[in-house]
């Protein structure tokens, strides 16, 4: 029997659950194998700003006259997308990546996936192919919070797949 795993995330946090059967349950449990804090993902993308946030300093310009003082100049981040949108896409590829990793690792393990609606859809997108393959259910629930029971519960409830 292949190997099935159970994969919960949010902005801060990833577990990763192994369906386990001993010979007398006739369902499987489900045994915590990785879990993950991403502290980054608890803050606000405000919570690092400070006088000069979103400025870089440039080099010493000359004034336009000779003799006039010289002055900095700041140049503002990107603001084709706003800071929350990167910071956000930025913690996406970061699950997205340990999951990739962790099932990549595993080649012949099926696995299901619960994550808020935020983040659902940008880590599915940003894992290999080879890896979304094997997924068989997605449920858009920010369920990385519920114990094990509770957990497989929502996915024997679905029954079908939320990709």
């Amino acid at each position: 029997m292949s190997e099935h795993f159970v994969v919960a995330l949010d902005q801060g946090h990833l577990r990763i659950y192994a369906e386990r059967r001993s010979p007398e349950q006739f369902t499987p449990g489900l045994e915590q194998v990785e879990a993950m804090d991403f502290p980054a993902g608890r803050e606000s993308y405000t919570d690092r700003d400070t006088d000069m946030a979103g400025r870089f300093q440039s080099s010493k310009h000359q004034g336009p006259a000779p003799g006039s003082p010289t002055a900095r100049t700041g140049m503002s981040i990107d603001e084709r997308m706003p800071m929350k949108n990167e910071m956000n896409r930025r913690r996406a590829q970061d699950l997205a990546a340990e999951v990739d990793d962790f099932l990549t690792k595993r080649p012949g393990a099926s696995w299901d996936f619960a994550a808020g609606p935020e983040l659902h859809r940008a880590v599915l997108e940003l894992l290999s192919p080879a890896v979304r393959q094997r997924l068989r259910r997605a449920v858009p629930k920010d369920l990385v919070n519920q114990g094990p029971s509770e957990l497989r519960a929502q996915f024997a409830e679905t029954g079908q797949t939320g990709r």
